[in-house]
């Protein structure tokens, strides 16, 4: 496994904890777990920072995601944001649908929930489209290299 540090102060700047409200983000990462005796897909997210608004390239963590017929209604809201294609909507396994939804982009509603301990913390309370769709790739030819 490889550690890539975002040192751009522009983006990172001072810690300051995320604020409710809607960011693009990109699905970054997933784990599967177990919680009580349900089987959980744990998904994290980075906020966009190919779009101008806050907190660019920050994580929104923990996104739990419960394998069971009565939650798949949240799988399908997240799927829908993400713009799954009908190919793409039919899973042996819920680990194929977190590997079907990495890398997808969507916007998110994050609200904060207090804890037990008073602190706050974000929670994604809803999935959107992306309003930002795709960036284009930029070509380069070698005339413009200056080496």
């Amino acid at each position: 496994m490889v550690i890539k540090l975002n040192l751009n102060k522009d983006i990172n700047g001072e810690f300051e904890p995320l604020t409710a409200g809607t960011y693009e983000v990109t699905v970054s990462s997933f784990e599967g777990k177990t919680v009580g005796d349900k089987n959980v897909i744990s998904v994290n997210y980075e906020i966009r920072s190919d779009v101008e608004q806050n907190f660019r390239g920050r994580k929104i963590r923990r996104d739990d995601f419960f394998c069971t017929e009565n939650a798949l209604w949240k799988i399908e809201n997240a799927s829908i944001a993400a713009g799954f294609t009908e190919e793409e909507a039919e899973f042996d396994k819920y680990s194929d649908w977190a590997k079907t939804f990495l890398n997808k982009k969507l916007r998110v509603e994050v609200k904060l929930e207090e804890a037990k301990n008073g602190n706050k913390y974000p929670r994604v309370a809803k999935y959107l489209p992306t309003a930002a769709g795709e960036t284009a790739a930029i070509e380069i030819d070698d005339s413009e290299l200056p080496f």
